[in-house]
């Protein structure tokens, strides 16, 4: 239903809905607002067009700010409610993290996913999940702030129809068992993909050109919790496929954890070095 809602969106240009700053709890609680509007079948189709994107471009942040949290717990960084520190600065503070700080961190982070995609499919249950999840918050995340920019990148390539039509070329020859996407930018098209494959997600973060990634960010905790799909069938993800240098690093380093691996895009460049084995869109410009 939240697709046929989004499918008339202008998918060349980010909607002003994209850009916005908002405390993880506000966040999160306006997300269950507009899950609860568009469970109801008395919305006109303009307003419940206008929640729906509103609902799509902000449950990423969902996983984004746990994302943030895990990593800085992981690699003995501040908590700051508004800065993003990055891991070469972890030498200066010397901060030590208990384990079960460690392991509450990643329980959390994987929920948060499974809460984005229930957000998405309109779970009614997803009030009382949102509360459940406030309530198991560290003291501090609630008042994290999470900004959002207008992204024609990430935008583009989170078009549903694309989408659809990338999970359409997956079923016919090779479904997946797992998705493992570069973050962030991927966050937004890979949790839709995922909850129209109906397989598992997980999140890597990867990002080169906003985060000045060197290479994706593996924790012994990720590669805990991944190898279980160690056998499995798993699609390396990244939406957008520009020069291609961001998907062939991500699956260098990720495929040594799997058995079998593919890489797909929503969108690739005309000009992109580097060719998944499976693409939504080719686009040339």
């Amino acid at each position: 239903m939240l697709s046929e809602l989004l499918a008339p969106s202008d998918w060349s240009t980010p909607p002003d809905a994209m850009e916005f700053s908002a405390s993880y709890g506000e966040l999160i609680r306006s997300i269950a607002s507009l899950v609860a509007a568009l469970s109801l079948e008395t919305s006109e189709w303009h307003t419940a067009h206008d929640q729906a994107v509103s609902l799509y471009v902000r449950s990423p942040g969902i996983v984004n700010v746990m994302l943030n949290y895990k990593i800085c717990v992981e690699h003995d960084l501040p908590l700051h409610p508004t800065v993003y520190y990055e891991l070469k600065e972890a030498r200066k503070y010397r901060i030590d993290y208990d384990l079960p700080t460690v392991e509450k961190a990643n329980r959390l982070y994987r929920r948060s996913i499974e809460l984005a995609r229930a957000s998405l499919r309109l779970d009614p249950d997803f009030s009382f999940e949102t509360e459940s999840f406030l309530g198991e918050l560290p003291a501090e995340l609630p008042g994290f702030v999470y900004t959002e920019i207008r992204d024609q990148y990430t935008w583009r390539g989170s078009e549903p129809e694309l989408l659809e039509r990338l999970a359409a070329k997956l079923r016919a020859s090779w479904e997946p068992e797992l998705i493992v996407a570069a973050a962030h930018g991927s966050i937004m098209p890979a949790l839709l993909l995922a909850e129209i494959l109906g397989v598992p997600l997980y999140f890597i973060r990867f990002s080169m050109f906003k985060r000045h990634d060197e290479e994706p960010i593996v924790t012994f905790s990720d590669k805990a919790w991944l190898y279980s799909y160690r056998d499995a069938k798993v699609l390396l993800y990244d939406e957008d496929v520009a020069g291609g240098r961001t998907l062939s690093i991500f699956s260098e380093r990720l495929g040594k954890l799997f058995s079998t691996t593919r890489t797909a895009c929503s969108i690739r460049h005309a000009g992109a070095s580097v060719n998944p084995d499976f693409c939504g869109r080719v686009w040339w410009d």
